[in-house]
């Protein structure tokens, strides 16, 4: 490892070092990392390699220094003992994947290991090695589909999330605004923000003595709600740039702001009405309150699932003294040898 930092160059020779050949980073390949239940290891090539592709996805810049990079380490040291445990309870529940699924993630990771820059005579073993790959990745998928399948929720429990979780049923504070924009093009001389500015104001100007804003909107308005008298309908946090939302907030039903300096040229905006934020009724959302519920909880039947896997398992680190796997160790229940 690099004095001050790790860089990610080794690029597919490593892959391909860690995966087939006699050596990986100078390690032998076939080194137990990790032992589950006495028999079922993860060797040095299956770490260092998925090492290698984690970082890859998450350090794309090709430099991190060697903190982050060993709980990188440590993070994917527990992936992968969550998924050698997740293997051998699918295969013990006589689980199948789908061919499809296991096809789809085999073209991922044929795409991901770009097989056309390898060696010829070693993309055959990687080959062979990316479908073992994939049909886990599938088979792993099928056990968590099995076990995320919640059902619906009885009528007290759907009640109780709605309560529990009310301003996920909330319609936020929204307004209805119009608007007319005098378009400037950015590039445009300061002379020509001035004169808009000015023909603005007077516009304005006309409104206060009792001029239409639609009227006036369709007459000199660039935006696109012109044909509809500015009307941009309700809007609510986030839908302005911030300018045009600070000025709106200022306006009471009816007012009409000053002239704004937007980026597509200078407008003025009209708060026509203004909606506080509203409780939506369960009936009304409970399509939505079933499917959130759904997801919650098969999240945490997942969660339940796996840390009863690791509590039944006997997971054996064979090297403690590296860094990745002390970092891992301090969170899970593990043996150190």
């Amino acid at each position: 490892m690099a004095r001050g930092g790790w860089r990610l160059k080794r690029g597919v020779c490593c892959f391909l070092f860690a995966l087939v050949s006699a050596v990986a980073w100078g390690q032998a390949p076939d080194e137990v990392v990790v032992r589950i239940d006495g028999r079922n290891a993860i060797t040095r090539a299956d770490f260092d390699s998925a090492v290698y592709m984690a970082a890859r996805q998450r350090f794309y810049h090709g430099r991190v220094d060697d903190r982050r990079f060993q709980a990188l380490r440590a993070e994917v040291l527990g992936e992968l003992v969550d998924r050698r445990l997740l293997l051998e309870e699918a295969k013990a529940q006589g689980l199948k994947s789908a061919a499809d699924v296991e096809e789809r993630h085999y073209q991922r990771l044929r795409r991901s290991y770009n097989l056309a820059a390898l060696p010829a005579n070693h993309r055959g073993q990687i080959e062979k090695e990316l479908r073992r790959r994939s049909a886990e990745q599938a088979l792993v998928e099928a056990l968590e589909t099995k076990v995320k399948a919640v059902g619906k929720p009885a009528e007290k429990d759907l009640q109780l999330f709605y309560r529990q979780n009310l301003d996920k049923f909330t319609t936020p504070p929204r307004l209805r605004v119009s608007v007319i924009l005098l378009k400037v093009a950015p590039s445009a001389p300061a002379a020509a923000w001035r004169a808009a500015q000015d023909e603005a104001g007077r516009i304005r100007g006309r409104i206060e003595n009792g001029a239409d804003f639609a009227d006036l909107a369709r007459l000199h308005s660039g935006d696109p709600s012109a044909n509809k008298g500015g009307d941009l309908g309700f809007v609510h946090q986030g839908m302005l740039s911030r300018d045009a939302q600070q000025a709106v907030d200022k306006l009471e039903p009816g007012e009409v702001s000053a002239p704004v300096a937007l980026l597509q040229g200078v407008a003025l905006f009209k708060v026509d009405q203004r909606q506080e934020a509203k409780v939506n009724p369960l009936e009304r959302v409970r399509e939505r309150a079933q499917g959130l519920w759904r997801r919650e909880q098969a999240a945490k039947a997942w969660q339940s699932f796996l840390q009863s896997l690791r509590a039944k398992a006997k997971i054996e680190i064979m090297n403690s003294k590296t860094t990745a796997t002390m970092i891992w160790t301090q969170r899970a229940d593990v043996v150190q040898k």
